[in-house]
Formats: C-alpha cells, structure tokens, sequence
C-alpha cells in the first residue's frame, strides 16, 4: 500500500470588503488561510518568511484586454521571536505590525494589515477590482530558494478573486 501525504495549500480569499466613498474605495479581503508544517518549521527556526498581496482596479472589456486603471501592492514579513514566543507580521510598506501568541491566530488574522486604497476617477459599471496573495520565494534565504520552489508544501498562493466595484 501506498501513501501519500497531502498538502493543504488550499488557501481561498473568501470575500472582497469594498468601502466606497466621494474620492476613494477601500478593498479589505478576508481570508481563510493554511500553511504546511514546513513553513511552520521554518518560521519556528527564524526563516522570515514574506507575502505579497496584490490589487488591481480594472476595466472589463468582452473584445480586447483589460483596462488597468491601477495596481497595489503590499508585502507582508512573517517572523517568530523565540525569546518572547511571539509571531509578528510587519506591513513593510506601512510599518505597521501586529503580534500573536499562537501560529493559528496569526493566519486567521493578517489580512487586518491588507487595506488597498483606489481613487474613484474613471469608474463605471465596467470596473472590476482583484486580488490575491502570494509567497515570495525569492525573499527567502538562498540555500532555501530551489528546495522550495517546485515543493507544493511551499504552494500557499490564492488565485485571483474578483468582484465588481459597482453593484445594480
């Protein structure tokens, strides 16, 4: 008999939270987010490990590409401070971090340090905005980098979630 070992990269942003107001819309995804224990590991060890999220506010066109009308994005530094027992996401766009006891809670609550902000010029029924997240490998340490990069315990991109900015 067989077995295999699956991996549960099956990360999903499960909603798109837009704020509009006169001059801006504000994106907020929530998501629900699991790593391997790998990346636990290798948090645990004192890898600092790096997310990328984007946005894009664009235009949908049936007949010719998409219209960007912009892009954001924000990177997300994950680190373990063994002295204190404390896991820290750091936005490093921003500076802003917060800290958590516990691996879990620190997944299911990062994205409180994702806030995308549009202006409105040039929205109109056609204007769509998508986001994702991802690792970024090639912040990694080196030695780390082609161990990880075809190793699906390592795979805990989204795909794109879109949603339309104006609804009917």
């Amino acid at each position: 008999m067989i077995l295999t070992q699956a991996c549960f990269a099956e990360n999903h942003i499960i909603l798109l939270n837009l704020v509009e107001d006169k001059k801006q819309i504000t994106l907020k995804p929530q998501l629900e987010f699991r790593t391997s224990d790998q990346v636990k590991e290798a948090i645990d060890n004192g890898i600092r490990v790096q997310i990328i999220a984007k946005a894009q506010l664009y235009q949908n066109n049936s007949w010719w590409f998409d219209k960007t009308l912009a892009n954001k994005k924000i990177v997300l530094e994950v680190s373990f401070f063994t002295l204190g027992k404390l896991y820290i996401v750091k936005n490093l766009n921003t500076g802003e971090q917060l800290g958590f006891n516990d691996y879990k809670q620190l997944w299911s609550s990062f994205e409180k340090l994702m806030v995308f902000n549009f202006t409105t010029d040039n929205i109109n029924q056609k204007t769509f905005v998508k986001s994702r997240i991802m690792l970024d490998k090639g912040a990694l340490p080196v030695a780390m980098q082609i161990n990880v990069l075809f190793d699906s315990n390592w795979d805990i991109n989204t795909a794109w979630h879109q949603q339309k900015v104006l609804q009917n």
